[in-house]
């Protein structure tokens, strides 16, 4: 009986769910991860100077196809940019031109909606008590999903190799954060970035 009685609970929250939002994303901050990562034989108390640019690069695995770059909203750019910025600046780097950077971040974000659209009544056929065929409104077969990954990546310039290759020293992961442009979208992205900083302590420069 208790089976039952939580089977149909579920089942009604899934309708009344997909009846309110049927297209809608779901978000949920506590999704959010942050992951960093570096090159352990750097010596990063040798740097001094970063250089950052004025845009997010969207990735979005056409560029092979010779299209051209795109860029998020600038609006997200600016929150995502200005934390960059400040988390160095406080860890006592200097911003320069790319010309003369010891570093040039890169920051990227990459953006994908997931839709699934059929979640057919038969996934409770073998247990539902009673003779029935398909849904009522509303249907609990609509719906959406967006995530999103935020990249910043630290280039060490003067390590380029003999094959151009560019040395990344240092990189941020921050998943979840762009996942629908939420809007509490500047406070999970300050805090992430915030947190990628916090974890990497080899990249305060100011440290005894």
């Amino acid at each position: 009986m208790e089976r039952r009685k939580l089977a149909v609970f579920i089942l009604t929250a899934l309708l009344v769910m997909s009846g309110c939002y049927p297209y809608d994303p779901v978000y949920g901050e506590e999704a959010d991860l942050v992951v960093t990562k570096h090159d352990p034989d750097f010596d990063f108390t040798t740097l001094n100077s970063f250089a950052l640019p004025d845009e997010v690069v969207k990735i979005t695995g056409a560029m092979d196809n010779g299209e051209e770059v795109q860029f998020i909203d600038q609006e997200y750019a600016d929150v995502i940019l200005a934390e960059i910025r400040q988390n160095l600046l406080d860890d006592g780097w200097v911003e320069t031109d790319a010309e003369n950077a010891d570093v040039i971040i890169l920051p990227s974000a990459i953006q994908t909606t997931t839709e699934f659209w059929y979640y057919d009544y038969w996934y409770w056929d073998w247990w539902y008590p009673y003779n029935w065929w398909g849904w009522y409104y509303p249907y609990p077969i609509y719906g959406s999903y967006t995530t999103g990954t935020l990249f910043i990546q630290m280039t060490y310039p003067d390590g380029i190799t003999a094959a151009d290759n560019i040395p990344v020293i240092w990189t941020g992961i921050l998943n979840g954060l762009l996942d629908g442009y939420t809007d509490d979208f500047d406070v999970r992205v300050e805090e992430g970035i915030d947190q990628a900083f916090d974890q990497s302590e080899y990249l305060d420069l100011d440290q005894d």
